[in-house]
This record gives C-alpha cells, sequence and structure tokens, in this order.
C-alpha cells in the first residue's frame, strides 16, 4: 500500500469538452495508450455528463496464463478502498452507530494505542491521529509479514508499538494505521467482518458486480495479477487482505470505481456525506483528496498496492478511472494527458528510447550489497537481464533503467540512484529526499523474482 499525496497534487489545464469532437477524443487517447502498450497493463474509464465515452484496456490479466485484461477485469485498487471506508464510517456515524468525535479508546480499550484518549475516529479519517504508519515506518517491519495473514491483535501490537510522529490534530501525514483502525471500529459498530459491510452498504446497493473485498487474488475468477517490468513482466507477491483491511483490500474495475465515483457525488450514500468527506485541510479530506485543473476541482484518491496502481477522479461532468496491475511508466501522467485530449489539446507521447543500453561488464561494476546505517537497512544491487535492479530485504526487486553511466531510473516509481565513480556509494533520491548507501559487500550473482 503505497501510498503518496504529491501523486495528486498536479495543476493542468481546464477541460472544455466541445472543443473538440468525440472522434479526436478517441483518436488522441488511442495514439496515447497504443503509446503505452507494452510498458503498461491495465483499464481505464472516461466518463462525460454520465456517459462512458472511453473505455480501453491494455495487456494481460495474468502474464503465466496469458488471460488478457477486459474491461471486467479485476484489479485491486490499494488506497482508494479508503474512500469505501470514510463512506462506511459516514453512514456509520449518520445512524447513530458511532460519532466522528469518539476517541479510539473506546474501540480499543485494551490495545495501548498511543494517545488513545485524545485520538478521535475523525482524526483518523483526515490522517491528523498522529499514529505512525505501519506500513511504511523506518523499521521495515511491514516487509517481512505483509504477505500473512494477521489477526486483529497482531496489528493491534504493531500499532502500539509503533508509537507517535506529532500530538493527535496538530498535523498531517499520511498513514494506512489510521484506517485499518476504521476497519475494525466499523466491524465491531456493524458486529460484522468488514467484507460483509462493504457488501451490504455499498456494493450491494449499486449493484456493483466486479467490486468486492479481496481476499486473494484469483485469476480464473477474473482478477488480474500484479508485475514489475524487468526484461519480462515479472508477478509481484501479494498482499494478504487481513493487513489491508480498511486501508487497501478492496478489488475492482475502473467503471465501477467510476460508478462508486459518480453515486458519492450524487448524494446516493447520505445528503450530506459527500460534502463532509470533501472538507480538505492540508489536500486531504475524509477519504478524499482533491484535485484541481485550472479553475475546475474535482476529488477522489489513488491506490498503489503490490504492483497494481488506480486513480479515481470525479468532476462535475467528468469521472476518470484508470486500474494498473503493471507499469513502466510514470500513470501519475495518465490523468493529466486524459485531461488534454479532454480539452482539444495535444498529448506528449512518452519517449521509452530516452535509456541507454550498457554492456554486461558495465552493469556488472554497479553491482554490491550496500548499507545505509541511519535506516538500519541494505539493498543490493544486481544484473536483471539488460538493466540493473534493487531489492531491499524481505521486499520485491524493482528495475533500474540507465540514463547515463551513472544515473539510473525507475519512472513508474519516482525514483531514480546516482552512483558514485569509485562504485563504493550509491545515492536513492525520491520525493526530494536523498539517501546515501555505502557498499559492503558483494551481491549474489543470480536474482530472484517471486
Amino acid at each position: 500500500m503505497k501510498t503518496l499525496v504529491k501523486n495528486f497534487i498536479a495543476l493542468v489545464c481546464a477541460f472544455v469538452c466541445t472543443a473538440c469532437s468525440q472522434q479526436t477524443i478517441e483518436q488522441k487517447l488511442d495514439a496515447y495508450f497504443d503509446a503505452l502498450d507494452g510498458h503498461f497493463m491495465g483499464s481505464v474509464v472516461v466518463r462525460q455528463d454520465g456517459k462512458t465515452i472511453y473505455q480501453r484496456s491494455l495487456g494481460w490479466a495474468d502474464v503465466e496464463n496469458r488471460i488478457p485484461a477486459t474491461a471486467e477485469t479485476q484489479y485491486r485498487i490499494g488506497s482508494i478502498s479508503k474512500t469505501f471506508t470514510a463512506v462506511l464510517v459516514m453512514k456509520a456515524a449518520a445512524e447513530g452507530r458511532l460519532s466522528l468525535n469518539d476517541p479510539i479508546a473506546k474501540y480499543f480499550p485494551d490495545a495501548q494505542i498511543p494517545n488513545a484518549e485524545q485520538v478521535t475516529i475523525d482524526q483518523l479519517l483526515q490522517h491528523r491521529s498522529g499514529l505512525v504508519d505501519i506500513v511504511n515506518d523506518r523499521t521495515f517491519e511491514y516487509l517481512t509479514y505483509y504477505t500473512t495473514p494477521q489477526t486483529r491483535r497482531q496489528i493491534l501490537e504493531r500499532v502500539a508499538a509503533a508509537g507517535t510522529n506529532f500530538q493527535p490534530g496538530s498535523e498531517f501525514r499520511y498513514s494506512n494505521t489510521g484506517y485499518n483502525l476504521l476497519g475494525y471500529i466499523l466491524e465491531d459498530v456493524w458486529e460484522k467482518p468488514y467484507a460483509e459491510i462493504v457488501n451490504e452498504q455499498i456494493v450491494g446497493l449499486l449493484n456493483l458486480q466486479h467490486t468486492r473485498f479481496s481476499e486473494a487474488v484469483e485469476p480464473l475468477r477474473g482478477d488480474a495479477r500484479s508485475y514489475t517490468l524487468l526484461d519480462n513482466w515479472q508477478v509481484q507477491p501479494e498482499t494478504d487482505a487481513s493487513v489491508a483491511i480498511g486501508a487497501g483490500a478492496m478489488a475492482s474495475t475502473p467503471a465501477e470505481l467510476a460508478k462508486f465515483g459518480e453515486a458519492l457525488v450524487g448524494d446516493v450514500f447520505g445528503d450530506s456525506i459527500f460534502e463532509q468527506m470533501k472538507q480538505v485541510k492540508d489536500a486531504y479530506g475524509r477519504g478524499l483528496v482533491e484535485f484541481t485543473y485550472g479553475d475546475q476541482t474535482g476529488y477522489g484518491h489513488a491506490g498503489l498496492i503490490d504492483g497494481f496502481s488506480s486513480k479515481l477522479i470525479v468532476f462535475d461532468n467528468v469521472t476518470i478511472a484508470f486500474c494498473s496491475n503493471g507499469a513502466d511508466y510514470d500513470t501519475d501522467q495518465i490523468i493529466p494527458n486524459v485531461l488534454n485530449a479532454l480539452n482539444g489539446k495535444e498529448i506528449e507521447l512518452p519517449d521509452f528510447n530516452r535509456y541507454i543500453e550498457l554492456t554486461p561488464e558495465q552493469l556488472a561494476s554497479y553491482t554490491g550489497v550496500y548499507r545505509c546505517d541511519a535506516l538500519s537497512m541494505e539493498v543490493t544491487v544486481n544484473v536483471a537481464g539488460s538493466r540493473l535492479s534493487v531489492q531491499a530485504a524481505g521486499q520485491p526487486s524493482f528495475p533500474l533503467d540507465a540514463v547515463s553511466a551513472d544515473q539510473f531510473e525507475n519512472e513508474s516509481m519516482g525514483v531514480s540512484i546516482t552512483v558514485a565513480a569509485d562504485r563504493k556509494t550509491i545515492t536513492l533520491n525520491q520525493m526530494g529526499q536523498q539517501i546515501e548507501f555505502v557498499r559492503v559487500g558483494d551481491a549474489v550473482p543470480e536474482i530472484s523474482i517471486h
């Protein structure tokens, strides 16, 4: 569940669809997604005034069994699940099952969660609880258990041990922890499993046929597996649903995400629920993020889990949703490019030929085990086909393309690595942060991708 708020803030031109014909939109979007073919697997839906005006699927839902992606392929949607959870919390509040001002100590009296008497349900919704995100904390313990079933008690013990970043309500910091706790609270107030609650309160209400709490990926049922592209698509480990629960365990399709988003904006779930959810502070509301394009404002969420990425945005008359199960491309560019097509502007097609090819000897010179003492973390740089790969302990590998002899990047993850001329250090660059790793040993020649 790698979910970054920075992914949501992008300023592009306003969209005015009357400037271009339906045929022009289709041609531009077809050319764009044709260019992505082979570097992006997934599905996309564009709706205007309640009608689908563009729909496209690329690549494979299951590479190994050659099952192609279709409009009905179900993808794990990561943190878009938080919007489902927030809707359920708001419905529970409207029915008097809980209050947004309830302290979480009411629901976890024996869990020893820090500041439980001060942290409220509303602060969990808005990522203002101060509780450490157990998915993205600096211990990297998450990587040791995320693929195996976890009990409520185990998760709560990890939350208690992780501690806090700040006093409740004083700051914003994105935290999957809060939405896992919300999932448990919902189970308490409805006295049934989260999966049953979401099926009754959202999926059944909207008659969604391909949206569910995803307990396991089953390709023969229409589920997509997730992948990372090295020299070919490599299947990724699967986060266990018990680890993600209210934070990222749902699966859906772009079409049904669009239907869900439009239902939320249209007050299908309650007269004031959307109005309360879209009240934004520090770029985040209650399970919703505000997206600004020129003078237009939309609301939605993005999701990352395993090799999946997804995004849903709803404007007054336009809804865009995509789900991907593998990308060697910055998927943050998809929504702005779709809006450019809707606005009659040109789409800048990606250049996948900008990377250079290094010899096997050159690639081998970068390999090794590198350590950052400040993070107590080691990464292994190895050769994977004609590229480099990086792997942290207990974590899947991700590929790196050579921009130059000392600069490598993974565009889809927003990560770049600079290698020192003496090959003794590497610097990882992500989200404006630079972390130096020092070479401490040789890499094992063969890399294992699960």
